[in-house]
């Protein structure tokens, strides 16, 4: 599981979470303040909304011919998700260590 910051301004609520990820895909669960949902070459990404954070859990689809692609769009929506690219991410992780 991922900790995901999230940005000031940026709201983690499960409405404005699900609004962002409708753009992907429509098939989603929620449950409580847990949102779960599948793209092409991930079988699950689970989502566990915070006030300030977002635990992201995946599993990868192994048989998925394209997998930059799906590396793409799921770097794509956590950018819209946070507010952080994977470049601002990897800063703030390496700071963290």
């Amino acid at each position: 599981m991922r900790n995901y910051p999230v940005k000031k301004g940026f709201k983690t609520d499960t409405e404005t979470i699900q609004g962002k990820i409708e753009k992907y895909t429509k098939d989603i669960d929620i449950s409580g303040n847990i949102i779960e949902f599948s793209l092409p070459g991930i079988t699950k990404i689970r989502i566990e909304c915070g006030k300030k954070t977002l635990d992201v859990e995946t599993e990868t689809d192994t048989s998925y011919k394209d997998p930059v692609s799906s590396l793409k769009t799921y770097n794509n929506l956590i950018t819209e998700l946070t507010g952080y690219d994977s470049k601002e991410r990897k800063k703030r992780l390496s700071k963290a260590d």
